[in-house]
């Protein structure tokens, strides 16, 4: 009984009952974080496959000057206004041993091991057990110690692997054990006890749950089967990588082929370079964008620079998606546009039509003082860059909106008050690309218009009626198809102006 007590009423709630709910809400997946894959990277071919930057500071704790990560980061970080965020992912395409990495040794830890006078581990590599006993770490005190007295064990115990210090980027040495097969059939295991001595698993780290790791070697399939592991590592990590580069060294035209026709098939936008000078030779067809172009691959972006250290494409591709689509007149285009750090190309105007008309894009100087981008197209005609990325984006925008309708209401009716629901979502996406420059409404010739001419609007939606739904679609719950017909804002990249001189 509490010393001071209240007057007696009677709660509200046997008259008015309240329930608290919040509904379910889709979030968009960002389209503006682009992935630079190489080469030799030093990460493991796993998960940690790769990393995520905002600063080029942070590159530098990883990549020294002069690598091809150090290089596209610089161009990328050059680039203003830009995308916030960029990533750097590794593919490997040669054959891969097994790996068994151990998790990260203190001071402590390795305090602890120089106890251990006769450890024990039983490594599986290949599906072969070898008892691997008698290790000792009495007296060493380094990490180059304790692989020393690991390896001079594995050569005891005949087992096909090596021990040795491996320092990832960014410094964080690990002891790792790496099976001197490679492929699919050079599998390893977390080690077990022999049942002779003291077991090592633990004292080593060499454990899933002290941060240890064992991995498979495998045998990559090539360069679009590394590219979806790259993107799986970042789904991984919560983050969708929507632009794709590629590392100097990948810049050989079937490697770009192959790269080319896996990001068709995803929402990506992936340009590509070529330093191959054969590209300005208009007889010449085995060069990138004479490959590529024939295909009609409207999410590849064709360029051509002479120089292999730069990274046009990471430049322009850092500026296109640093667009905030909420923003009014926010939409880009990509040619007349400079990119810092980057030399432009010195080409002829001959020079120039030949790339041109191959398909390729190229930095060039223009007049007196101007460097700019041009032209902005992708490997499909009438496709341009900015028109893929902004699509890209109102395609996920209008799904998510959709989608919400779905998540939000108990049920979205059978009638025409829940088709309606969902026309509105369409309807408020396509507003909010009419507002972001994406789209505007067109003027068309028209005879029966008293001025001549006749004004499209920026979005058209136009639902199917219910009516003419069938039975069988009411009763699989297929809703009315709503059609929308958009009308790009474009951009104009060129003009020709007629002057009459009267005297």
């Amino acid at each position: 009984m509490p010393y001071v007590v209240a007057d007696r009423s009677l709660p509200r709630s046997l008259d008015v009952q309240i329930s608290l709910s919040r509904p379910q809400t889709e979030t968009r997946t960002l389209l503006n974080i682009m992935c630079v894959a190489c080469e030799d990277l030093g990460f493991l071919p796993d998960a940690s496959r790769v990393r995520f930057y905002s600063t080029i500071e942070a590159v530098e704790e990883d990549f020294a000057p002069g690598t091809e990560a150090h290089f596209a980061a610089s161009a990328f970080f050059a680039q203003t206004p830009r995308a916030t965020t960029m990533a750097i992912g590794e593919v490997f395409l040669d054959a891969q041993p097994g790996q068994l990495v151990m998790g990260s040794l203190g001071a402590s830890d390795i305090a602890a091991l120089e106890l251990i006078t006769n450890g024990n581990m039983k490594l599986t590599i290949g599906g072969t057990e070898y008892n691997v006993n008698g290790i000792t770490f009495d007296g060493v005190s380094t990490l180059a110690g304790i692989a020393s007295a690991i390896q001079t064990a594995i050569t005891t115990a005949v087992a096909p692997a090596t021990c040795a210090v491996r320092t990832f980027p960014g410094g964080d040495q690990r002891v790792v054990i790496t099976s001197t097969a490679t492929g699919d059939a050079a599998t390893m295991m977390f080690p077990a006890t022999t049942g002779t001595g003291t077991f090592l698993g633990t004292a080593l780290k060499v454990t899933e749950a002290l941060g240890g790791k064992a991995l498979n070697g495998y045998t990559p399939a090539g360069i679009a089967d590394e590219l979806s592991s790259i993107l799986n590592a970042a789904n991984m990590a919560g983050k969708f990588l929507y632009g794709w580069c590629l590392g100097a060294s990948l810049r050989d035209v079937s490697i770009q082929e192959d790269a080319a026709t896996w990001a068709l098939a995803r929402t990506a936008i992936m340009p590509l370079v070529t330093n191959d000078a054969m590209a300005l030779d208009s007889t010449y067809d085995e060069d990138l964008a004479s490959v590529v172009y024939t295909t009609g691959n409207r999410r590849a972006v064709l360029l051509y620079h002479d120089n292999p250290q730069r990274y046009p494409d990471v430049s322009i591709l850092a500026y296109m998606l640093h667009v905030n689509y909420q923003l009014i007149n926010s939409t880009v285009t990509a040619k007349f546009k400079e990119l810092p750090g980057v030399e432009t190309v010195q080409l002829t105007e001959t020079e120039w039509s030949i790339l041109q008309e191959k398909g390729y894009n190229t930095y060039t100087a223009v007049g007196n003082d101007s460097r700019t981008y041009r032209d902005g197209t992708t490997g499909a005609p009438s496709w341009y860059m900015d028109t893929v990325i902004n699509l890209d984006n109102f395609v996920e925008d209008l799904s998510v909106a959709v989608y919400n309708v779905f998540l939000r209401n108990k049920k979205v009716p059978y009638t025409r008050l829940g088709q309606m629901l969902l026309v509105d979502a369409c309807r408020d996406v396509g507003a909010q690309y009419t507002y972001n420059g994406t789209f505007a409404d067109r003027e068309i010739p028209d005879a029966k218009s008293k001025s001549g001419v006749a004004i499209l609007p920026a979005v058209g939606i136009f639902p199917t009626p219910i009516s003419q739904m069938s039975v069988a679609d009411r009763a699989s719950r297929i809703g009315p198809p709503i059609q929308l017909t958009v009308q790009e804002a474009g951009a104009i990249h060129s003009v020709a102006i007629n002057v009459d001189v009267v005297s």
